[in-house]
């Protein structure tokens, strides 16, 4: 995992953690960025 995304800098975000909208998984850092909505790092790799 990159630094920016683990750590105090994660935590600084906004809604840095919750259900991510795609794979409906509860508690997992939302800091990837898909279609402009923030989603878990799972769901980011995944090709369309």
């Amino acid at each position: 995992m990159a630094k920016t995304k683990r750590g105090p800098w994660a935590k600084k975000e906004k809604n840095w953690r919750g259900t991510c909208p795609l794979c409906n998984r509860p508690r997992v850092k939302l800091m990837w960025e898909k279609n402009k909505t923030k989603v878990c790092k799972q769901c980011a790799a995944k090709k369309d």
